[in-house]
């Protein structure tokens, strides 16, 4: 069973809570970049993984459409949160964007889009 750390809304329905933490139908956020995402719900929140049995902190969106798209990369995580505290409710959409470390290596985050 999932540990919800924090979400929009912060009630969720018992169906936003299965599709945000439970839903097989999950994609990875890395493979939607480009893309314009608008929020329907959102969800932070820990899970033990199956193969490790270690906790790890995932992030999921549920979109307009009814899609799930869901991350485990830090540098995703911190900035949405920082967008959500700046924007509050009025975060109603991101465009999931991919960059490359100083290091060469790929990494995702997001920004604000309208």
């Amino acid at each position: 069973m999932s540990n919800l750390l924090r979400s929009n809304p912060e009630t969720l329905t018992n169906k936003q809570r299965y599709m945000l933490t439970m839903s097989n139908r999950a994609q990875k956020m890395s493979d939607c970049e480009e893309q314009i995402v608008e929020i329907a719900a959102w969800a932070l929140y820990e899970d033990q993984d199956s193969k490790t049995g270690e906790m790890k902190e995932i992030l999921s969106i549920l979109t307009a459409d009814g899609d799930v798209l869901a991350t485990i990369s830090p540098t995703f995580k911190k900035d949405f949160l920082n967008m959500v505290d700046a924007f509050g409710d009025e975060l109603q959409k991101i465009r999931i964007v991919a960059g490359n470390s100083k290091n060469g290596r790929k990494y995702i985050t997001c920004e604000y889009a309208e």
